[in-house]
């Protein structure tokens, strides 16, 4: 049983070609949900960025309210101060207001401090929704782009897959089933070319009584790795 070295190497060709138009396929939904995954994560960055924005308006409103509330209460000790019937009541209501506004004092430095806080948390925000924006749109690009590969990989799988089945219709009947049962279990190395006396798949060494069959051009398949080996191009 002989079998040209040119149809073989048609065949590893064929297979090679289809592998790489499969592993093409395949990468399209993979980067199409690594990009999904990057807007998720833009998205909660968005939601912890307004999250922490609306914390700190809640804080400093506190401490806004909190300040009003106790100048009210200045306010309404020096009416008192002024109403002290005694030199005692007179001074501790003086000491009390003095205590007071140097609270104030402080307070009003934390409301500053917290809307600085603010300001710098709204930047965050914006920073974080132009990062989501930019990851959408990179999304929408991703996805033209596989499903425009995809129409162009679908259609050459086609024609690989039809080139492949008129090539393998030049094996003998009585060799398709093991050609098959390699192919099936090794898919693109299932062949490979003779590296002068090598195995160009797994480089071993191959018997000269091999090799001869080879440049014959009959069936052989390496000893190591189970390739079917053919004569390379001269």
């Amino acid at each position: 049983m002989n079998i040209r070295a040119e149809t073989l190497r048609t065949l590893h060709r064929l297979h090679r070609q289809l592998s790489d138009v499969r592993d093409r396929l395949a990468r399209g939904p993979k980067q199409i949900a690594a990009g999904q995954a990057a807007v998720a994560h833009c998205e909660e960055q968005l939601k912890q960025a307004k999250d922490a924005h609306l914390k700190a308006r809640v804080n400093a409103d506190r401490k806004q309210l909190q300040l009003r509330e106790r100048e009210a209460r200045v306010a309404d000790l020096k009416v008192k101060l002024n109403q002290a019937s005694s030199n005692r009541e007179y001074q501790a209501l003086k000491e009390q207001i003095a205590a007071d506004e140097q609270a104030n004092r402080v307070l009003e430095d934390e409301i500053l401090e917290a809307l600085e806080q603010i300001d710098l948390l709204a930047g965050k925000v914006r920073e974080a929704q132009d990062l989501l924006a930019r990851s959408k749109a990179e999304l929408e690009k991703t996805i033209r782009r596989v499903d425009e590969e995809k129409v162009v990989c679908e259609a050459e799988l086609v024609r690989l897959t039809q080139e492949l089945h008129q090539t393998e219709a030049l094996l003998p009947a009585d060799f398709l089933a093991e050609y098959q049962r390699v192919v099936n279990a090794r898919g693109e190395n299932a062949l490979a070319p003779l590296n002068n006396r090598y195995c160009g798949n797994c480089n071993c060494a191959l018997t000269p009584q091999a090799v001869q069959q080879v440049l014959l051009e009959k069936p052989v398949f390496c000893r190591s790795c189970g390739a079917l080996l053919y004569l390379p191009e001269p």
